[in-house]
């Protein structure tokens, strides 16, 4: 068996920067794949009507479904976990609309059967180039942490996700590619009322999430940090997706130092929600803080934390969440091999707005002579600092409790750094081209790793060059935790099945162990996934305005197609199609309308018509278009690909901003976001 010692970096061989941090440390889509993956249906979807296509009854809503038979029958082995979780309190007996008790369990692919602790950490907008192990020569990245977790694991070189935020976390949570789940980014509440299931934000009702499937296998399940994957209704949240506990904010960027977004009649509200465990969920009263004004300055200066907040740097949202997660690991009862824990931490940042502790922000001073006069370039260097200490205090808790060596910790970004409109965002992802809300590598490709003791000795420090999805990782962790992964409640709703690839082979290295002639393989290593259809929510809309799509494709859900072997095909125009240096944001880039992200105003724009193609193995900056050099039926293939996509895409009307939302949030929430629908 391979060895499970503990990493032999040692996290901690430099001092954190505050002396709180440490206080706190020494506190104790291809076409074919193995289980776990579905082909694509045709569920094209613009309403209720269209999207459950034509039923002899009605839809299966949570007010309309029949409770499933075992229910009412005796316990077996298969739902042991779930009647446990009920008889705990920890989730309710109806919940997943009453489909909890029709998961099935299977034989985990873990070594030697056992499930280990699965820690899933996901990042907020950060850039490539503002990553470590991306920039070894770039003295203004300090990652310290994650960069020996690398070294100590295995990187994922070609880890690809949607290239903004709602998308990929809707994917993550439900295994699905964001052209089955959710391809809009929608700013405010939105519902409607004539689809019941899918006419929301974020998630549909009736597709299972991560944490249901994790909680049927037994698994302690906690999220934390940022969510937007939809808030509508008790199903929506956390809780509704099978996370027995919780603190987190609902939409995509609130403050960190007062965690209000968006107000209500002149008020600004809080976006801070709890569920305990075994207890009930609410308003996260007494976490969020209090400042002298709601537009507090980037380093919080007056802000004070809540009774419950954050008190060692005055209420900043992810030492907040940070020590939260400590908190449960602290919590968890690591000897009990039946419930591991499955943490799913998804920090605030590097998002926007640009906000930090000032002893954070000193520590970069001298990127100010170069920067730009809003700091963004500083400012951005300081929240990655701070949550690569954040990252290692939480690692170093593990090891505390002994429960490292069996943890198989995954990390990655949500999309590329946003470096459009003159790099107001502070991310760079040099070297590659363009960034967050572009189908560039810089906006798809991101930044992620594999780290964790469970990983075997030979596997350790080495470099995967093969396709992953952020959605791959649904599958994977239903395999190591002994979940089928298949959706049985969206398959009743008519709804897309999972696209998930797992990828438990790749991490426990048994992918060169044998190759099977009908897979993809590149020397003596399989690929599990074979391609990757990069989804687009209609180019030139609001929420898509940094693409033009010719008229034969308008109004197209899929805008190109990634192989295994490397060939990228883009279709139409595209805004940020130019490269930054190793330091950006600067004083010139803010001038500049170069990555301008809006087709109306962008000045570097590539014209992709019919298609352009690259081959991102070989050239992975995107400098060199190779669709004349290709013959005619590569590209033909690739276009096809494109088409059958859209055609089985999933887009229905998710209706309109909805003061519901605010009627809740004032007068049912006291002044905090919260469901406002049944």
């Amino acid at each position: 068996m391979p060895s499970m010692r503990l990493l032999s970096v040692l996290l901690f061989s430099t001092p954190l920067v505050n002396a709180n941090w440490q206080q706190r440390a020494d506190f104790g889509e291809g076409r074919k794949a193995r289980m776990g993956h579905h082909t694509q249906q045709n569920v094209l979807s613009s309403g209720l009507d269209q999207q459950l296509g034509q039923r002899d009854s009605p839809l299966s809503s949570p007010s309309t479904e029949s409770p499933p038979s075992s229910l009412s029958s005796p316990q077996s082995l298969h739902t042991i976990h779930a009647e446990a979780a009920v008889t705990d309190g920890l989730l309710p007996r109806e919940h997943n609309g009453g489909y909890f008790f029709q998961e099935q369990l299977v034989e985990p692919r873990g070594i030697d059967g056992r499930k280990p602790h699965l820690l899933f950490v996901l990042i907020d907008d950060f850039g490539w180039g503002n990553a470590g192990w991306h920039a070894k020569d770039n003295p203004e990245v300090l990652t310290p942490i994650m960069d020996s977790l690398v070294e100590e694991g295995i990187d994922l070189n070609r880890h690809y996700v949607y290239k903004y935020c709602s998308p990929t976390r809707s994917a993550i949570q439900t295994g699905r590619n964001p052209i089955h789940v959710n391809l809009q980014n929608l700013m405010h509440p939105s519902s409607n009322d004539r689809d019941p299931v899918s006419g929301f934000n974020g998630i549909p009702r009736n597709m299972t999430g991560l944490g249901t499937k994790m909680s049927f296998a037994g698994y302690r399940t906690h999220m934390i940090g940022k969510w937007d994957a939809g808030m509508a209704t008790p199903d929506h949240t956390p809780r509704g997706r099978g996370y027995m506990s919780s603190l987190h904010y609902f939409h995509q960027s609130n403050n960190y130092w007062t965690q209000t977004q968006h107000a209500c009649q002149g008020r600004p509200i809080v976006d801070l929600w709890r569920s305990e465990m075994g207890g009930n969920e609410g308003p996260a009263r007494e976490y969020n803080s209090v400042c002298p004004t709601n537009n507090p300055s980037p380093t919080g200066d007056g802000c004070k934390e809540g009774k419950k907040g954050d008190h060692w740097y005055h209420g900043y949202e992810d030492a907040l969440f940070a020590r939260e997660v400590m908190d449960v690991i602290e919590k968890h009862d690591e000897k009990d091999a039946e419930h591991p824990l499955f943490m799913f931490w998804s920090p605030h940042a590097v998002h926007t707005p640009l906000q930090v502790p000032s002893s954070y922000l000193n520590k970069f001073d001298h990127i100010k002579k170069t920067d730009t006069r809003g700091r963004h370039r500083q400012t951005y260097a300081a929240m990655v600092s701070f949550l690569d200490d954040a990252i290692g205090n939480v690692t170093k808790s593990l090891k505390d409790k002994g429960m490292w060596e069996d943890t198989v910790m995954v990390l990655c970004s949500d999309n590329g750094g946003p470096i459009y409109d003159g790099g107001i965002g502070g991310a760079n992802n040099y070297p590659l081209r363009g960034g967050k809300v572009s189908n560039f590598e810089g906006g798809i490709r991101v930044n992620a790793f594999v780290s964790g003791g469970y990983l075997p000795s030979h596997v350790r420090g080495t470099k995967y060059e093969g396709l992953v999805a952020g959605w791959d990782w649904y599958a994977t962790f239903a395999e190591l935790g002994g979940v089928d992964p298949v959706d049985k409640r969206a398959q009743d709703a008519k709804l897309p099945p999972i696209d998930s690839i797992s990828m438990v082979d790749v991490i426990l290295g048994r992918n060169s162990e044998q190759l099977d002639e009908e897979e993809e393989h590149r020397g003596s290593v399989v690929e599990p996934r074979r391609e990757l259809l990069l989804g687009t929510a209609g180019c030139e809309g609001w929420s898509e305005p940094g693409c033009r799509f010719p008229q034969k494709y308008k109004g197209y859900t899929v805008g190109g197609v990634i192989r295994s072997d490397g060939l990228k095909l883009l279709i139409g125009d595209h805004a940020q199609a130019q490269w930054t240096g190793p330091q950006y944001p600067n004083r010139t880039s803010q001038h500049s309308s170069c990555f301008k992200y809006d087709m109306k105003t962008a000045s570097c724009v590539l014209a992709c018509e019919p298609a352009c193609v690259f081959n991102v193995t070989e050239d992975p900056q995107e400098r060199r278009n190779i669709a004349n050099e290709l013959p005619a039926e590569v590209i033909q293939d690739l276009l096809q690909r494109v088409e059958e996509g859209h055609k089985g895409s999933f887009f229905p009307s998710r209706g309109k901003h909805d003061p519901r939302a605010c009627d809740a949030a004032l007068h049912k929430h006291g002044g905090f976001w919260g469901p406002w629908k049944i």
